[in-house]
């Protein structure tokens, strides 16, 4: 998934395909004849597709602005974002709210255009469905979080025109069709296995299984089908990776790539570098001072965490409470952070940072990074078996799945920790609670918290987040660093961005998510 600076000229010729004003002009970038002539002009265009994923406005970094800071389980260092997203307050036209939305149909329309094009072309065989496949996936991948996040979107499957340009919103169940029937033709295209971060097969049924959990949301096995369907696709990728020695390895540039638990991942590069140590790094945290200490977990995660498992080595991988702060001069000073601090109001100190994404090398002059964005990888896959048994069996045979990611977090440390323990003995409502937990304990900061939290329901969400939040003593919110949460059930989607419905005359504003 790599993509290199000489594959630009393919972003801008599929950018010039999105605006409705370019169809009908005289083409200045190479024509679809010529660029799906041949494979390696395929694969250019292709590139573009994974560009656009990898961009500022995805998951290069607004894709972490928008569903991190609008989880429920993170604050945010920049002040002005205090007082909306990140007390689950966003607006219409935040920019992170426009920007995810703008990101997510750019990756769509580069997708529709290269579908279109290789399917018109004269390009046979393996290579060709496989690069077919990757389209799909991410097609499918870009409408599940379109989807999860927003509720209803413009459902489009084709290169855009003069005539189809505007849209209206689809429902949730059309666009959950389309990604279904979009994972399953990845499933069919896609090779079964690779080992550069490309989806594969197996990438294709994760998908799936995340699909049809979200589908299943709080019901129980009896009364959807959802979770049954959920399990065949996830086994069908049991067995396929394994889990890396050590969980402190997958945060560090050196060993975080392509691992042996990676399934699919976002690939940067120190000249196209993803965002994620500038967000996650504390301001002023590194010698170059070109951080910015945008995202930081609630304490109650913390304290979360230690209260499961006190000496659970993750804890440490997890939470950075320690770090070296630069002046002008490139003077450091050492910065102890929550627990060690708990008074309130102070930006540097009142919070954790996330240690996963923060920046390592502390003398560095600036964030960029060679290290890539995992999103999926094997140890949620396992975390997600556990949950699909437990529901449709009860834990007896779901213990074997998370017990091997307690395994292995026990043996991340430089002698070997008794905790966290394995689990037994639980009945299935313990197991769903102890189980939905460790998703944040094993997975926090890697993109699927703001799902995880609200597929099982506003009920859910609210016991376990809001009021999780708001009762947490240490908290003063009184203070301007500590805000509380609203109990309101808007807080499940975010609201379709203002200029979608000011600049689209097929979407109103009678189309606004509720309390919006």
């Amino acid at each position: 998934m790599n993509f290199k600076i000489k594959n630009i000229f393919a972003i801008f010729f599929m950018g010039a395909l999105l605006g409705a004003c370019s169809l009908e002009e005289d083409p200045t970038f190479p024509s679809p004849d010529v660029l799906f002539s041949d494979v390696e002009g395929a694969n250019t265009v292709l590139n573009g597709c994974y560009a656009s994923v990898a961009d500022f406005n995805y998951w290069g970094a607004d894709f972490h602005h928008l569903t991190d800071l609008g989880s429920g389980l993170y604050t945010t260092g920049k002040d002005a974002n205090l007082k909306d997203i990140a007390a689950l307050n966003p607006y219409s036209s935040q920019n992170y709210v426009e920007n995810v939305w703008k990101g997510c149909y750019r990756t769509i329309e580069r997708c529709n255009d290269f579908i279109s094009g290789l399917n018109n072309s004269d390009l046979e065989g393996a290579e060709v469905e496989d690069m077919l496949g990757q389209a799909y996936f991410l097609r499918a991948f870009t409408y599940f979080n379109l989807v999860r996040l927003y509720g209803k979107a413009p459902l489009r499957t084709e290169p855009a025109s003069s005539e189809t340009i505007n849209a209206s919103l689809s429902s949730a169940e059309k666009i959950y069709e389309q990604i279904i029937a979009d994972a399953n033709v990845a499933k069919q295209k896609l090779k079964e296995s690779g080992s550069d971060g490309r989806p594969t097969t197996n990438a294709a049924s994760m998908l799936l299984a995340k699909v049809y959990m979200t589908l299943a949301g709080y019901q129980t096995a009896s009364e959807t089908g959802y979770w049954q369907n959920a399990y065949d696709e996830a086994i069908a990728v049991y067995g396929q990776y394994s889990l890396v020695d050590d969980y402190r390895s997958l945060w560090f540039e050196e060993t975080s790539n392509f691992t042996s638990e990676s399934i699919f991942e976002i690939s940067g590069n120190v000249e196209n570098t993803l965002r994620h140590l500038q967000l996650f790094t504390a301001s002023n945290g590194n010698l170059g001072r070109s951080v910015w200490g945008r995202i930081k977990p609630n304490i109650e995660l913390y304290d979360q965490h230690a209260a499961a498992y006190t000496d659970d080595p993750r804890i440490a991988a997890t939470f950075q409470t320690e770090w070296l702060k630069y002046n002008a001069a490139g003077k450091a000073t050492v910065i102890k952070t929550y627990p060690t601090f708990k008074k309130r109001n102070n930006k540097d100190k009142s919070y954790p940072f996330l240690a996963k994404y923060f920046i390592k090398n502390s003398e560095a002059l600036n964030y960029n990074t060679n290290m890539n964005l995992v999103a999926y990888r094997y140890s949620d896959l396992l975390l997600m078996l556990a949950e699909i048994e437990n529901e449709l069996n009860g834990p007896d045979n779901a213990y074997q799945y998370v017990n091997e990611v307690l395994d292995r977090a026990r043996n991340s440390a430089d002698e070997v920790s008794e905790q966290p323990a394995d689990w037994t003995g639980l009945t299935q409502d313990q197991f769903r609670s102890a189980i939905m937990a460790e998703y944040n304990f094993e997975l926090l900061g890697e993109g699927h918290d703001w799902f995880n939290v609200r597929r099982r329901g506003y009920d859910y969400f609210k016991v376990n987040v809001i009021d999780a939040h708001n009762n947490t003593a240490t908290y003063d919110f009184s203070k301007s660093r500590d805000v509380e949460y609203p109990d309101n059930d808007r807080t499940m989607l975010f609201p379709i961005p203002a200029t979608e419905i000011t600049s689209n005359p097929a979407v109103s504003a009678a189309d606004q998510n509720k309390g919006y």
